[in-house]
């Protein structure tokens, strides 16, 4: 034993010596075109793990395998260089600043990555320069508007904080949630927009409902996250792309990534922005006088009662503008952004405070935001890498009452049926706000007194480790774990105290809700990846398994007819409580492979198989396949064209679904009493106990070129995408004993588009680089199968105004309204579609003499229809713009008749709502100027290596035709199918800011 001890001990001896005699000592400098050193560039000896990063200085050094013949050298912005390092080991590399940067990694599975320039599907990456770096967007799903090529972004409200709807490629779901998947970090992201009960019925008092409309508002939780921590978002946009993350992304994927630590020397940035917003646009008003008095309220004692308060009020000077009243504030935003990173080439930590706060243009709203952020990289021992992310939220958001006027309270709604002789201003001596004599309420009261306030919390975290179980020259294997959580927890509070007029003429007086909404979202993952070579191909295999979890608990507490004192629900006589409990949970198995020929040739072929808790069964396993290829012909040897660098002709196909809503496999039951005591029964709507999911399918083409050096590029794709067995209520005849199924596979619905990009760098100098990147896409979407009579699709505004339809070989989006024609579903005359023709983008950026950069966004959105019912308010009460104007409207025979004045307009048919809310934007724009390093440096030595001061401005103006607020506002935002209706939301804002950036 003793002996065998010696030997082995002599044997690692040799083998240690020889491990040393293997390795030699890399060092060089990187430096860009001017000669100075970069600092955080990657250096990795080609085909191992061994590697460092450069110092502020530029220098690198680290010990690497004696084979060691190239290095790689790699950094953001930059191309990708190799040297030889056979006969030297030191070396000086200068890098050039990439015109597009096509070596960039894209996600193409959940645990592997591709280069672009290999990538096969259309895969849009917008970056924090393009997020962030020209103006600062109050959330990051309003970012994303203009830069998405393929996508439809709409807010739902103007008010401070959001929220934003996110369509990507047309329609993928009628029912449910319509948002995309968002992962931030690896974690599946808590996205869902849940109403408080602002909007509904229920919080006034009227009986039944669940107390939470899709009218409501409410804010999409992806505004809670910092877009001054996010580093790059990818977009993947259809099935093609997104089918390996299966069941979860029939509406698409956005992958959202957090800034990470540099090697290097340690940075400290500070950024502080002050802004002013202000009302975009006003409606405005006519007049009143006596012959308008008169024509809307007669002679009779009504009329003169009019005529006594308008003489009044004129005689006083007591005549208002209430809509400027009300919107005219000049409301103050400040954002302050606080940021620490750097480590070495074992270690890397980025850590981040924020705090944001936006008064709205209405008095007491309010946005604000606080969060802090913890990355960090670590390497344990050669063979592990850990990843650990973190970040916590508090939001607060005070919304008031907008939107439909399902409560009376409304402050829009009300605001525009006031004339403007009508006295709502407060009793200087007592306080109390008078009556309004035309609506619900009176809008100065609900803005002062009525109270809808949200608090939300929320924790994300997410860890990767990656054990490198070995590693050969051709081959090697690696081990993927990661976990995830997301948990966000809401608190709202409700409140109509009971002296306010909407509450004196109800029967109960006052009303208050506390509404707890609580999310937990988990997600978990194993992959073994294993990368390898076959003579000329280098394949990737990857398998793994996935387990995801979202518990939700939705609950509120309301009290009705008040005690004076604290505004508490138990402090009302009739309370009404409210618990809604979500389980859900999703199993996937995952297998791909990838095979590169030399960067000429790329495919990709994979399958996921998912099982659902929402499933009826919910242990079938359901497939969703995946294939792409991507030819490169510009990297052929025969190729010889020396001004094209890229003809890359791509195609996949992928396939994703989306399971029936929670709980649709289920009957409900209902509640009865029978001599005092509570029992069940049965229901006549019904669950379907053989449900599936919707499925989604894509095709698609296209072709990426790059001319002299990329600074020209063109990105073209052509998509077909299918949603097969859409899911829909059901409503049956009511002789059946059934009035409803709650979910049933009604359709398929078909989405064809087109996108385009093309990116240009039409001057490059020493002092003027300016660089150019214009987008256009369109979609089309068409039910193509229908095994259900035609349903009408809208909320019951009726046709008067417009409504959608879901029948065969028709849009859903498609608008339809008086008058009756008879080839039309419904008997009803086609108008436009809530779908634009097309939208386009154009951003430009500028920088001159090293010092400015200048850059503006346009966006166009073509022939968008909207139902605007604001317009209904001021026409009904007479206080509408142009009320006293003729208005010409043709009827179903094609007979044109000119009305003569406003008082007739609600008779009007729907071409009178039905307008077209297309625009052209100028949705961002920014000048900033950076303080030379010479002037820098005598002012400040080496303590600030960054000063940047600049100016920027969101919405400053936008050309349209439509006559509501905003063209892009609506008020069902959170919906595919209704997603354009306009009643009375809140205003949007343009917004001017000032900022100042340090670096230290």
């Amino acid at each position: 034993m003793k002996q065998f001890s010696i030997l082995l001990f002599l044997m690692l001896t040799c083998l240690l010596q020889q491990a040393f005699a293997q390795d030699k000592t890399l060092s060089g400098r990187v430096t860009d075109s001017n000669s100075q050193g970069i600092p955080g560039v990657t250096v990795l000896a080609k085909g191992t793990r061994a590697g460092t990063a450069t110092n502020a200085n530029g220098d690198f050094s680290f010990s690497a395998p004696a084979g060691t013949t190239t290095l790689s050298f790699s950094f953001v912005g930059y191309k990708t260089v190799e040297r030889d390092v056979t006969s030297t080991n030191s070396v000086t590399v200068a890098l050039e600043v990439a015109p597009r940067d096509l070596d960039e990694v894209v996600v193409n599975g959940l645990a592997s990555t591709v280069k672009r320039s290999n990538l096969a599907n259309a895969v849009t990456t917008v970056s924090a320069q393009e997020l962030y770096g020209s103006t600062r967007p109050v959330t990051v799903d309003a970012a994303l508007s203009g830069k998405v090529v393929g996508a439809n972004i709409n807010a739902t409200s103007g008010a401070p904080g959001g929220g934003v709807s996110v369509q990507l490629r047309g329609i993928s779901t009628l029912t449910g949630n319509v948002q995309p998947l968002y992962v931030i970090d690896g974690v599946y992201a808590v996205s869902q927009e849940i109403g408080n009960g602002a909007g509904s019925l229920a919080f006034s008092g009227a009986s039944g409902g669940t107390g939470r409309t899709t009218q409501d508002n409410g804010t999409n939780r992806i505004s809670d996250l910092n877009p001054a921590d996010i580093e790059s978002i990818e977009i993947l946009k259809g099935p093609s792309a997104a089918a390996i993350y299966g069941q979860r992304a029939n509406a698409g994927v956005i992958i959202i990534k957090t800034k990470r630590g540099v090697a290097g020397q340690t940075k400290v940035n500070v950024s502080q922005d002050l802004g002013l917003q202000f009302i975009q646009r006003y409606i405005g008003h006519e007049a009143f006088n006596a012959d308008k008095i008169t024509l809307l309220d007669g002679t009779g004692a009504g009329g003169q009662a009019e005529q006594a308060n308008f003489a009044a009020a004129q005689a006083s000077g007591k005549i208002y503008d209430y809509e400027k009243e009300v919107f005219g504030n000049k409301a103050f935003m400040r954002n302050t952004n606080v940021s620490i990173s750097g480590g070495n080439d074992r270690t890397k930590f980025y850590a981040s405070g924020s705090n944001t706060r936006e008064d709205g243009i209405v008095k007491n709203t309010n946005y604000q935001r606080s969060s802090v952020r913890l990355n960090l990289d670590q390497k344990i021992g050669s063979f592990i890498d850990l990843s650990v992310n973190s970040g916590y939220y508090n939001s607060t958001n005070r919304r008031s009452f907008f939107g439909n006027d399902n409560n009376g309270v409304s402050v829009g709604y009300n605001l525009l049926s006031i004339r403007d002789y009508d006295e709502l201003h407060p009793d200087p001596i007592t306080g109390l706000y008078p009556n309004s004599p035309r609506t619900g309420d009176n809008p100065l009261a609900i803005i002062d007194r009525a109270i809808n306030q949200e608090t939300t919390n929320r924790v994300t975290s997410a860890s990767t480790a990656t054990a490198h179980l070995f590693e050969k020259e051709s081959s090697s294997l690696r081990l993927s774990a990661q976990g995830g959580i997301d948990y966000a927890g809401s608190n709202a509070l409700l409140a109509l105290p009971s002296d306010l007029q909407s509450q004196i003429s109800a029967a109960y007086h006052g009303v208050v809700r506390v509404a707890k909404n609580q999310f937990f979202n988990y997600n978990l993952s194993t992959f073994l990846i294993y990368d390898w070579k076959l003579g000329p191909l280098a394949l990737t295999s990857q398998v793994g398994a996935t387990r995801l979890g979202l518990n939700a608990q939705l609950q509120y507490s309301q009290g009705q007819n008040l005690a004076p004192g604290p505004l508490q629900p138990d402090r009302g006589t009739v309370i009404t409580q409210l618990t809604t409990i979500q389980d859900e949970t999703d199993v996937g198995y995952v297998a791909q492979q990838e095979v590169n020929f030399k960067d000429i040739i790329f495919a990709t072929g994979g399958i996921r198989l998912d099982k659902s808790s929402r499933n009826s069964d919910p242990t079938k396993l359901y497939a969703f396949p995946k294939a792409s290829l991507a030819v490169n012909l510009a990297k052929l040897d025969a190729f010889t064209f020396n001004n094209v660098n890229l003809i890359k002709l791509r195609g996949a196909y992928g396939e994703t679904g989306n399971p029936p809503f929670f709980g649709s496999t289920f009957s409900p039951l209902s509640t009865i009493s029978t001599g005092g005591n509570v029992g069940v029964a049965p229901s006549t709507v019904v669950g379907n106990s053989s449900i599936g999911p919707e499925r989604a399918t894509e095709l698609e083409l296209g072709i990426d070129l790059g001319f002299f050096n990329n600074r020209v590029t063109l990105e073209a794709s052509v998509y077909n995408k299918k949603i097969l067995n859409f899911i829909q209520p059901y409503t049956l005849a009511p002789g059946t004993g059934v009035t409803q199924i709650r979910a049933f596979p009604v359709g398929d619905l078909r989405n064809r588009g087109l996108e385009l990009s093309l990116g240009l760098i039409p001057v490059q100098s020493e002092n003027f680089r300016w660089t150019s990147s214009t987008q256009f896409w369109l979609n089309r979407s068409l039910v193509t199968r229908l095994t259900v009579p035609v349903t009408n699709l809208n909320t019951g505004f009726g046709s008067r105004y417009g409504t959608n339809f879901l029948a065969q070989g028709e849009s859903p989006t498609q608008w339809y309204g008086r008058p009756a024609v008879t080839d039309n579903p419904e008997l009803l005359t086609r108008y436009g579609d809530a779908q634009p023709t097309f939208q386009m983008s154009y951003l430009n950026s500028f920088n001159i003499f090293k010092n400015f950069d200048i850059s503006f966004l346009l966006n166009w959105k073509q022939n968008s229809y909207t139902s605007n019912l604001t317009v209904t308010n001021q026409d009904g009460y007479g206080t509408s713009p142009d009320w006293s104007q003729p208005y010409t409207s043709t009827n179903a025979a094609g007979v044109t008749t000119t009305q003569p004045v406003g008082l007739v307009r609600p008779a009007f048919n729907a071409d009178y709502y039905v307008q077209n809310s297309g625009y052209v934007r100028l949705r961002e724009v920014s000048i900033y100027y950076s303080l030379p390093a010479a002037l820098r440096s005598s002012l400040f030595k080496e303590y600030v290596n960054r000063l940047q001061i600049g100016v920027s401005g969101n919405n400053l103006v936008t050309w349209t035709k439509y006559k509501g607020y905003d063209p892009e506002v609506s008020n069902f935002g959170s919906t595919n199918t209704q997603a354009q209706v306009d009643v009375v939301g809140y205003p949007s804002t343009r917004r001017l800011w000032f900022h100042i950036n340090l670096g230290f």
